[in-house]
Parts: structure tokens; sequence; C-alpha cells
């Protein structure tokens, strides 16, 4: 019974690769210093090993739009896609927050689910994360959030990070 609150139509494979994945931007945007932004990336695994592609561009946009497009050479690959950067959430408020936002495709999927994590930087630049994961779905161009789901899936993918110990220390900021 307490199995159905957490029934969503995401793999928990795809949940724990993009908690994996959700790490390492967390490692990144930790290292760099304010006004610095991730450079956007994919992690793509294929059946001879994972690898990350950088999507260095002159604009944050650009970079962006070239993330986009590596999904298609993932889903014709058939290849397990997850695609990092750092964005801005707009509160109801109008103000911005920023976020970590991994984008997560496995092949046999219909659609990709997308999973954002609320940060700030303390006095010293270091960083914390505020709130907790979202996750939304994508079956349209609006993205809608998705309540139950299993949230212990993404940790197992945070802890299966060589850094996913320091996920609770920037939680505990």
């Amino acid at each position: 019974m307490l199995g159905s609150l957490f029934r969503s139509s995401i793999p928990k494979q795809a949940l724990e690769y993009a908690g994996f994945v959700l790490v390492h931007c967390a490692a990144i945007a930790d290292s760099n210093r304010a006004g610095e932004l991730i450079c956007p990336f994919a992690v793509v695994t294929e059946a001879d090993g994972r690898r990350v592609i950088d999507f260095e561009s002159e604009t944050q946009q650009e970079a962006v739009a070239k993330g986009w497009a590596s999904l298609s050479d993932a889903r014709s690959s058939r290849a397990w896609w997850a695609f990092g950067r750092e964005g801005i959430y707009r509160e109801l408020d109008g103000k911005g927050t920023d976020v970590l936002t991994v984008s997560v495709w496995l092949p046999d999927m219909n659609h990709h689910y997308s999973i954002t994590q609320r940060f700030g930087r303390g006095g010293d630049q270091e960083l914390y994360l505020t709130g907790e994961p979202e996750l939304l779905e994508h079956k349209t161009d609006l993205a809608e959030p998705v309540t139950r789901w299993d949230r212990s899936a993404l940790a197992r993918g945070i802890a299966s990070h060589p850094q996913g110990s320091r996920w609770a220390e920037w939680r505990s900021q």
C-alpha cells in the first residue's frame, strides 16, 4: 500500500541518474563564485561507458540550446541522457531564485523530466541548498510539477556520486 504513494511514470533508474548528475552540478556550483555560472553539460551513458559533454558557448542561452539539441542524439542512439545547468526559478512574487536543474531521459521514456534544486551562497560564497528537490514532467511545452515520486531513488543517485556525501553539508548551511 505504501508503495502506491510513490507511483509516478518516471523510472527509478532515471531518478537515480538525475541524482548523480545533480550532485555534479552542485559540486561545480560550489567551486564557482558569485557571477560564475555552471557551463551547461550533458552526462551521456552508452554501452561503452559514461561521458560528460560540456556545451561552452558565447552565451548561456546558446550553451543551453546546444544541450537541448544533444537530446535528439541521445534518443537516436538510445543512450541515457541527463542535462545539467544553472538557472533562475521565478517565484510567484516575481523574484528570481537560483536553481540547479537536471533534465533526464532514458530509452523507452515517452518524455523527459527535470529535477530542480534551489540554492544560494553564504557570506564566503559557499553553496547552500534551500528547500527540497522538485520534479517536473515535460509532457508538453509546459512542465507540470509531480507531487508523488520516489525521493529515495533520487537520494540513492546522490549518494552514488563521489561528492555525494557533501549533499548533507550543503543542505545544513
